[in-house]
């Protein structure tokens, strides 16, 4: 085995004779200039070999794809931007691909996550590795581009097979406010993907939200559980700020997710299961739309303790009080708090539970937890009223 330095010196070498290896074989011109000391493989191959073999072992070099066909050969230009690269450029090869990504949600997460309350709250550095990290995956580039590949296709492989797999998705859709790798885990599809491993035989991220017609909009089959808040149908009231859909949107976005049931399913099954998992939907809006409701009527009295004029101001709103997506999880009192993680967090693990199939999310980690923060909602309402009574009486 060479030791590890011979071996680092060796990669610049043996990228070049396998590139010129490789132009013969294709019949490509390829200028000896290219693999100096001053071309992209004469440095990248010496000081970042490892994207170099990441590379060489990607469908771009298959296709004689090089460097300069995405980053261009202005180095200032490629320094300013940071490396990335404008997904207009991917379009011009993958057009179809980038029109279907613009239609989702995962174009618009930097405009979302930057308009937020929450964000404009965060200090620097948690907007940088807590928010933008997964957000950027929205990223606005000066040419108009949004969007940025490489958060699921990684550079410089940029391997369909890598997006295809669950764990591409797992780095953002997890945790408590969108718990939907932790509850496809937990569930028959999860299972089955594991015992199996094939993408094409297990239900996956991919297969059941990127599936069908929906191509690079991850959301083109989903209803009432889509966002962190979910959705409500047109008319239907909203304990706090949720999405709309219109009844032909739902109908229709329905249907795609059936269709792909279908698969594996009876459409009797897969439509109970989905309707099923509607109604734990509207129930848990209902459980937040009375926790929601107490919590106003403390501020309406002047009960709640600190009141909204009595401490930091919010970043929109000022002092009046805030509860739901734009809420925050500083200079609040405990029972907001509380509604905070209700309505953030056990809400959102009961509804995306249901509609991932995890029993236990569902159940325990949802809709019971949501039950013990109305509880507790209730319970210091009742004390703080009592209190504010005492006070109250000469």
């Amino acid at each position: 085995m060479l030791p590890a330095m011979t071996a680092r010196r060796l990669i610049p070498v043996l990228a070049v004779l396998a590139l010129l290896g490789f132009a013969a074989r294709r019949h490509l011109p390829v200028a000896a200039a290219y693999f100096d000391r001053e071309s992209c493989i004469g440095c990248h191959g010496r000081d970042n070999a490892q994207l170099l073999g990441q590379w060489m072992g990607s469908a771009h070099f298959t296709a004689g794809v090089g460097c300069v066909a995405c980053h261009g050969d202005d180095h200032p230009a490629m320094f300013a931007a940071g490396g990335d690269v404008s997904p207009k450029v991917c379009a011009t090869c993958h057009d179809r691909e980038y029109t279907e990504f613009s239609r989702g949600a995962h174009a618009r997460a930097e405009s979302d996550a930057v308009q937020a309350d929450l964000f404009k709250a965060a200090p620097p550095e948690i907007q940088r590795q807590g928010c933008m990290t997964c957000h950027s995956i929205g990223k606005r580039f000066p040419d108009g581009g949004t969007g940025r590949c490489n958060h699921c296709h990684t550079g410089h492989r940029f391997a369909a097979a890598e997006a295809r797999a669950p764990h591409a998705c797992e780095g953002c859709h997890m945790g408590p406010d969108h718990p939907q790798m932790e509850a496809w885990n937990a569930s028959k599809h999860g299972i089955n993907f594991r015992a199996l491993g094939d993408p094409g035989t297990s239900p996956t991220c991919v297969g059941c939200h990127l599936g069908g017609e929906a191509g690079h909009d991850e959301t083109s089959n989903m209803t009432l559980g889509r966002g962190a808040a979910g959705a409500v149908l047109e008319g239907e009231p909203q304990a706090v700020p949720m999405k709309t859909l219109t009844r032909a949107e739902f109908d229709e976005r329905r249907g795609r997710m059936l269709a792909l049931c279908r698969s594996c399913h009876s459409a009797k099954f897969a439509r109970q299961a989905l309707e099923d998992a509607d109604q734990i939907k509207r129930t848990s809006d209902q459980l937040v739309a009375e926790a929601a409701d107490i919590v106003r009527g403390l501020e309406r009295d002047g009960l709640l303790q600190p009141m909204p004029a009595d401490r930091a101001p919010h970043p929109t709103a000022g002092h009046a009080l805030v509860l739901g997506g734009a809420g925050l999880y500083t200079n609040t009192s405990a029972i907001e708090q509380r509604f905070f993680e209700m309505a953030r967090f056990h809400h959102s693990i009961t509804f995306k539970g249901a509609y991932h199939f995890s029993p236990d999310h569902t159940h325990w980690t949802g809709y019971a937890a949501m039950q013990a923060d109305l509880t507790f909602i209730r319970d210091e309402a009742r004390r703080l009223r009592a209190e504010g009574l005492r006070h109250a009486t000469p």
